[in-house]
């Protein structure tokens, strides 16, 4: 965890969030808004016209000049009703937009989540949607159904009304980077070769309205879904339920 994320952390401990000034409707918290999914993500929100404002975690506060945009750091949140939390590798060459339009945002690691989903609960935050990208052979077989361990079991204890954890195959990368970046970048793309057809290729825009689908459509309760179930999400309409929660 980098210094500057976990020094916020600590001191949002005792900060009881507020409603940003002028919003009257629902508010979103998007952490890990970069890379590919992320940035998909974001433009997914700010369109579909469900919430008054959109807060992408940063590392400051930074006004940008839209109106339903906010950055917040995590000592000063504002209150929010949902949460989106998208948790990237350390290291990973397609972790942030090759021309920086994503370099103001905070990139959630697995080390990170739980404290970043903690503050999200702490903000109001009853709904949630953790997206944990997952290789290509680890969506083969049965055993990846049920919640995994480490962030997946961690995050379902907290006090949330719902759950739902989404699973997409890891993005493929350009080959720019490190000689070490463009090895895994090459056996990502040999997974990719190897996925059953029953696990479709979806689009980073794809994926975005899947994740916003998995929020409307969420039950009390923890669901999983790995990326054979995202593209059915893509068939719900508003409003429409999702799969059974596992609790």
């Amino acid at each position: 965890m980098s210094d500057t994320l976990q020094n916020a952390l600590a001191a949002a401990a005792g900060n009881p969030p507020r409603r940003a000034p002028g919003v009257a409707g629902r508010v979103a918290l998007v952490a890990g808004a970069n890379g590919r999914y992320g940035e998909a993500l974001l433009n997914q929100l700010l369109g579909c016209g469900e919430y008054a404002q959109v807060v992408a975690l940063a590392d400051a506060p930074m006004a940008l000049g839209m109106r339903n945009l906010a950055l917040a750091a995590p000592d000063a949140l504002p209150h929010v009703d949902d949460a989106y939390l998208l948790v990237g590798a350390a290291g990973d060459a397609g972790a942030r937009s090759f021309y920086g339009r994503d370099a103001p945002f905070v990139q959630v690691l697995p080390e990170t989540a739980l404290a970043v989903a903690r503050r999200a609960v702490d903000a109001g935050a009853r709904r949630m949607v953790l997206v944990m990208p997952t290789s290509a052979w680890q969506q083969m077989g049965n055993f990846h159904r049920g919640l995994g361990g480490g962030v997946e079991l961690a995050v379902s204890q907290l006090p949330l009304e719902s759950l739902s954890i989404l699973r997409p195959v890891v993005p493929a990368t350009s080959g720019a980077g490190s000689l070490l970046q463009r090895i895994a970048n090459v056996y990502l793309s040999v997974q990719m070769l190897m996925m059953p057809r029953s696990i479709p290729t979806m689009t980073s825009q794809q994926i975005a309205r899947a994740i916003l689908a998995a929020m409307r459509a969420s039950t009390p309760g923890v669901a999983v879904l790995a990326a054979d179930a995202l593209q059915s999400l893509l068939d719900l309409p508003p409003h429409a339920r999702a799969a059974p929660a596992l609790r």
